[in-house]
């Protein structure tokens, strides 16, 4: 994948993630995220491989450049969240969620496992289906950290073409 040619447009991106508010910083080696006036003292590095369609999610501490250490390393690029500025900010909340669960981001202790005020709860549901009486669905939205995130095991949601995707189960919980 080569790099979107807007991919400048992220940089000074604010973005809300459950109460805090973030902020995008575009680098040499991808780009940064930093919570603004929250006592972070770490910020989240996408080290963004365009060429191998990969990155890497990165620790560093506020101030200290790149240097840090590795939470995630090799994942895929989503394509299809790279093409807009919406989408792009989809992929950054969904992410620094993940790291929020992981990494006390208020600590600069490397490796520091912990929960931050980003939590996310999942709540589930069962939604039967219309097709029959012996089939269900489990219907999933996450509260707390990024609202608004549905999942769905139905196979319409799996292959939705919406943003954000969705399905009949989703709606009918909504």
């Amino acid at each position: 994948m080569r790099k979107p040619e807007n991919f400048h447009k992220i940089d000074n991106a604010d973005l809300i993630i459950g109460s805090v508010n973030c902020r995008i910083d575009v680098s040499k080696e991808g780009f940064f995220v930093f919570g603004e006036g929250v006592g972070w003292n770490n910020v989240v590095l996408f080290e963004m491989n365009w060429d191998k369609d990969q990155y890497n999610v990165k620790i560093c501490v506020l101030g200290e450049g790149n240097d840090g250490w590795y939470l995630h390393e090799n994942l895929p690029i989503p394509k299809s969240l790279m093409k807009t500025l919406s989408s792009f900010k989809e992929f950054v909340k969904s992410n620094i969620l993940d790291v929020a669960n992981k990494v006390d981001l208020m600590n600069i202790k490397p490796n520091m496992m912990g929960i931050t005020e980003l939590d996310a709860v999942e709540i589930i549901h069962t939604v039967a289906s219309s097709s029959g009486p012996n089939v269900s669905y489990i219907v999933t939205e996450n509260v707390g950290g990024v609202r608004d995130e549905w999942n769905c095991t139905c196979p319409a949601f799996m292959y939705s073409k919406a943003t954000p995707q969705t399905c009949k189960h989703i709606i009918q919980i909504k």
